[in-house]
């Protein structure tokens, strides 16, 4: 004798309500699993970002140390300039009294 399937009952509005209760959570739960994935990402993105502002940071450092190092040449270069350019002036008005008394003395020996 074969066996008779029972006919289903009709599941009830508590059944329907836990069914679907549970099928959303599993959803959540995907979905918190892919978020936490994205997270994941962002954190070594954020590593990577953060390496390399601390790189870009260094390297600033490097280019402000050669250019306050140029700087002080330049200055060091334009204070000799203007030395040079002082002693220059004096040694041209030495030259020029020399040239008078010079003037003078010939002038009392041609005399």
């Amino acid at each position: 004798m074969a066996k008779k399937n029972p006919a289903k009952k009709p599941r009830t509005i508590n059944q329907q309500f836990a069914s679907l209760e549970r099928l959303v959570r599993t959803g959540f739960r995907q979905t918190n699993r892919r978020f936490a994935q994205v997270d994941k990402r962002f954190d070594l993105v954020g590593l990577e970002f953060r390496a390399l502002r601390k790189e870009m940071n260094e390297k600033f450092a490097v280019v402000e140390d050669r250019i306050d190092r140029l700087a002080t040449h330049v200055d060091g270069f334009m204070k000799l300039h203007e030395t040079l350019d002082i002693e220059l002036t004096v040694m041209k008005q030495q030259m020029s009294r020399i040239e008078e008394r010079l003037k003078r003395v010939e002038a009392a020996q041609a005399s």
